[in-house]
Formats: C-alpha cells, structure tokens, sequence
C-alpha cells in the first residue's frame, strides 16, 4: 500500500509541476502571438545571428520609424529597392563605420522571410555581421496582404 500511495503523490507532483509551468508558459505564447511584425522581424534577425554564434543587435525605435517609411515607400511603388543615401537617410547624427540593408517583400510568414534572407549571401552577410551592433527594423502590410520589410543595420 505504501508503494501505490507514493506513486500516486509523484503522478500528482508531476501534473502540479507540469500545470505550474504550463501556467507560467502560457502568458509568453499569448505575448508571442500579439507581437508586431516589427518586433517578430526583429526577435528573427537576433534568432539567426545567436543561432550562428553572432551576438545580438540592439534595435534602435527612432531609425525604425525610418525603415517603416522606406517599407511604406516600396510598397507604394510596388518594388523592392534600397535606401538610396543611408548615412543622409538614416544616420544623421549618428555614430557609425559600417551599414548593411536588407529589404523584402512576403505573401507569407516572417520566418519565411527570414530564411530567404538566410539563404541569400548579400543579405546572410549583413545579418552575421560581427561589426553591426545596432539594427532598425520596419515593416508595411499592404492592402492585399504582403509584408514589406527593411533591416537596417550598422555598427
């Protein structure tokens, strides 16, 4: 009797522990799910510079206003393109040696775009930059649905 009781108190230590941690998981899944482009394009960006030994940038809110302008401006062209004079563009008064863009457009997912990003070697460069420290991330969703998006980086 003895035995069958003590594995009955471990079958219920193990569901309180699996609830408790459940319950202190469950606000950071909704939180994930309520995140803005911007900031799931961000948290990528950082996901694939850790995951390959990079560390992470520090995004900076006032040029990502910026990019979110440069990601308004393409999709009211309907094309991607780059900045065409980043240090006049995003980096006034700013202090910096090196910068890097990446710009895109998706019918899909973010992650979707970040592994396009990751599988093109202009654009893999400048997320794996060591030199880039800082990053401003903007993202449009047009009227039918894409995502526009520009990172810009700088170190």
């Amino acid at each position: 009797m003895r035995h069958t009781r003590r594995t009955a108190l471990t079958r219920i230590a193990l569901v309180a522990t699996f609830l408790t941690a459940f319950t202190a998981l469950a606000p950071s899944l909704a939180h994930a799910a309520t995140l803005t482009p911007r900031a799931r394009m961000y948290r990528a960006t950082n996901s694939s510079r850790l995951s390959n030994g990079v560390h992470q940038a520090y995004i900076h809110y006032t040029m990502s206003k910026l990019a979110r302008q440069h990601s308004i401006a393409m999709a009211n062209r309907g094309y991607i393109f780059h900045t065409s004079n980043p240090s006049s563009f995003y980096l006034r008064g700013v202090r910096w040696s090196t910068w890097g863009e990446n710009v895109g457009v998706t019918g899909g997912t973010i992650g979707g775009i970040e592994d396009a990003f990751m599988r093109s070697p202009d654009h893999r460069a400048n997320i794996l930059n060591r030199n880039f420290d800082r990053v401003a991330v903007g993202t449009y969703r047009d009227a039918n649905g894409y995502l526009w998006v520009t990172v810009f980086f700088y170190g």
